[in-house]
């Protein structure tokens, strides 16, 4: 970052602090304004080059919403029409247009794989400059050879954030950086996990805390998100059975609730050797394996989660129906907050909870959602255009777009208290991702889950001993197609 793009940052979160209450949580990334001033302050400080592209069209590739239709992936807009975040699209896009003389131009198609990558490129031209495909297709896509580093382009600043470095780190392999999420797409941001929570429940069971102070005090953990869930159990059918009828304490499917579990406490599914391959440490890991036990005793209580046997990792992992009051937590995200502003019951918003109070920061584990990468055949005399528009698209959505998402989208129209918006703040800046997951959930993070939360066993080893072969065959792959 530039001397003079530090200075104003400091400025912003120094006038932050001293116009409102600034908690432990507060970020100038988070709290940025959105006056006049602060966003020509903020213009001026992107140090890109006024170059006049003479009509040079940014070809995007973006996913149909009639397939992703689980994260917020609009890019552009064609008018202004009164909704908040598509006009601050509008008007970022028109701006940046205006500045280099360019246009922006979007292809919608259905999920692009690996195979209709490795056609464009065998055809040796780009017929797109930046492709937003699905998380879990990059490393296929690298590793086959079709994918362009972001090192070539000199203008975009991955260590900035409004490109989440933390997806930085988890798609860079062997130091070869094969995709980034830019701020210019909000998908991996809307995707960012949380549990959605019955405010009346809550008040109902006697817990002896606000679960907002909680949150704000760092004290909101795995066991006492798992006392609470306890307290929510009642035989509300009197049958004297645990069964459908019943008020259960968590719900949401298997892949949805036990990863952002896991990874919330801080495990890794994968790490990276000293040459930036990944390697499956898990097994070895025998803290991990504690945490990972400790999770599975408390949430496949059958009061807690009311747990259905099921190979199907998108199994509902937890009887009860949240829109009816039968459920106390609901695994979700920030699209989802979205979806539930039309939820009758009164509803809070938090995040996924910490191993101990001894842990740093929550994390927000998010996946299944698109990020950018580069044709390897992007023709050389595009490279600078393409980073220029992408890093002005980036930053102007951190100070413009990211705001009226945040604070109007989500805020205004979904988190329905004071404190659920802040804890939206909390969410934003945990937000994190993980190779095992984000790159390897078909290899990785499924298959484990799979095998143990979602088939009732408990021997956690034995299903990371079942999986060694596969995972390092799949290591050795993608070492030698990267490396090579």
């Amino acid at each position: 970052m530039k001397h003079s793009r530090r200075c104003i940052l400091i400025l912003l979160a120094l006038q932050l602090c001293a116009t409102a209450a600034c908690g432990e949580q507060a970020s100038v990334e988070t709290e940025t304004t959105t006056t006049a001033e602060d966003t020509t302050e903020a213009e001026l400080s992107d140090n890109l080059p006024d170059v006049d592209m003479d009509g040079f069209e940014l070809r995007i590739s973006n996913a149909e919403e009639t397939w992703l239709s689980w994260a917020e992936i609009q890019i552009v807009a064609d008018e202004e029409n009164g909704d908040l975040l598509n006009d601050a699209i509008y008007r970022r896009n028109t701006k940046i247009e205006e500045r280099f003389n360019c246009k922006l131009v979007e292809t919608e198609q259905e999920r692009v794989t690996p195979d209709v990558m490795g056609r464009d490129v065998m055809a040796g031209d780009a017929s797109h400059d930046v492709w937003l495909v699905y998380d879990i297709d990059v490393v296929n896509m690298a590793g086959a050879g079709y994918l362009m580093p972001f090192e070539n382009l000199s203008y975009v600043n991955l260590d900035e954030p409004w490109w989440n470095p933390m997806a930085t780190e988890v798609f860079n392999i062997a130091g070869r950086q094969y995709a980034a999420a830019g701020n210019f797409n909000l998908s991996t941001l809307s995707r960012a996990a949380g549990f959605i929570f019955n405010k009346e429940i809550y008040d109902q069971i006697g817990a002896e805390e606000s679960i907002y102070d909680l949150v704000s005090e760092g004290k909101w953990t795995i066991d006492k998100m798992y006392d609470i869930s306890k307290l929510a159990y009642s035989d509300l059918n009197g049958n004297a059975l645990i069964d459908a009828g019943d008020r259960f304490g968590i719900s949401g499917s298997w892949k949805e609730l036990y990863n952002r579990l896991i990874l919330g406490s801080g495990v890794s599914y994968i790490t990276k050797d000293e040459d930036g391959i990944p390697q499956f440490s898990l097994p070895d890991d025998t803290l991990a394996i504690d945490k990972i036990l400790r999770i599975y005793d408390l949430f496949t209580d059958q009061q807690v989660t009311n747990s259905k046997i099921s190979s199907n990792v998108d199994a509902d992992g937890a009887g009860g129906d949240f829109q009816k009051g039968e459920v106390l937590f609901s695994a979700s995200n920030l699209f989802g907050l979205e979806n539930a502003r039309t939820y009758e019951i009164d509803i809070g918003f938090i995040p996924t909870p910490k191993w101990d109070e001894e842990q740093e920061h929550y994390y927000a584990p998010s996946f299944g959602a698109t990020v950018a990468v580069l044709e390897q055949t992007l023709a050389l005399d595009r490279l600078d255009n393409v980073g220029i528009i992408l890093e002005a698209l980036s930053f102007d959505s951190q100070y413009n777009v990211l705001p009226e998402y945040k604070e109007v989208a989500l805020k205004t129209k979904s988190a329905r208290d004071d404190e659920s918006a802040a804890m939206i703040d909390i969410i934003i800046d945990s937000i994190s991702f993980e190779f095992g997951l984000n790159a390897w959930q078909d290899v990785v993070a499924n298959p484990f889950i799979r095998g143990s939360f979602a088939a009732g066993n408990n021997n956690i080893a034995s299903t990371l001993a079942s999986m060694e072969t596969t995972v390092n065959a799949e290591i050795e792959k993608l070492r030698e197609n990267i490396l090579d």
